[in-house]
């Protein structure tokens, strides 16, 4: 028994470390998300602001591409009309709609999400988008297609129903020469679609709860090792 008890001495102050080490390294990885996340916001919103390019189908380069403010001339493509599941509006379930726009002079398109669509009250309906017909400027930012999914299992779109949208998903599926980018429509177009991407929260502070959280973690687990420390 003494030596159980000895043991068991030695194993209480090692583990309360462990402890404290571990609320400190996941408040240093809030920490590093915050920084991460809030410059990406910040650079997302400074492109509603910035002087647009005119997309063009020449513009392929990605990277040079993103989180800048465009424009773009052609046609819808409606019966190519894409509803990307899960959008959650005001704590309402729908859609968000995107429908490429074929550029003017070619053949090349650019897959613009146009905004979000209440879900019907059947799921098996599929919402009714009104949609321009002849040519049309669109106005909006670049953003890219979805790349980071977590799934239990791999799951390929069908119908007009998708649960994300991923480049190479959508130009095997849609038969389509896209552009490497979705454009984010945020002028107005009578189409009843609602387009409030800029009124979104910088999610850095949502970060930097967290990590306040797992400091308060740490103060308390050291604060009950002090205790028991000077308690024996």
């Amino acid at each position: 028994m003494p030596i159980f008890s000895s043991h068991r001495t030695y194993l209480r102050p090692v583990l309360i470390l462990l402890l404290v080490l571990t609320c400190l390294a996941m408040a240093v990885l809030q920490y590093w998300r915050a920084a991460t996340r809030g410059e990406r916001f910040e650079r997302e919103q400074a492109a509603f602001l910035s002087t647009p390019v005119n997309l063009s189908p020449q513009q392929r380069e990605r990277e040079k591409l993103l989180d800048r403010a465009a424009t773009a001339r052609g046609r819808w493509r409606a019966e190519k009309t894409l509803f990307v599941d899960n959008k959650i509006h005001r704590s309402r379930p729908g859609y968000h709609v995107l429908t490429p726009l074929q550029l003017s002079g070619s053949e090349v398109v650019v897959l613009v999400n146009r905004g979000w669509i209440a879900a019907p009250r059947l799921r098996s309906e599929v919402p009714t988008v009104p949609t321009a017909t002849g040519e049309v400027e669109v106005s909006g930012v670049i953003r890219s297609f979805e790349t980071r999914i977590f799934e239990l299992k791999g799951t390929l779109p069908q119908g007009a129903i998708w649960q994300h949208v991923r480049e190479a998903d959508y130009r095997r599926h849609s038969s389509l020469d896209a552009l490497p980018v979705i454009l984010l429509q945020t002028d107005a177009e009578g189409d009843g679609l609602i387009r409030d991407w800029g009124s979104a929260q910088n999610p850095a502070a949502k970060h930097h709860g967290y990590m306040a959280m797992w400091l308060i973690f740490a103060l308390m687990a050291s604060a009950y090792g002090l205790f028991a420390w000077r308690k024996k």
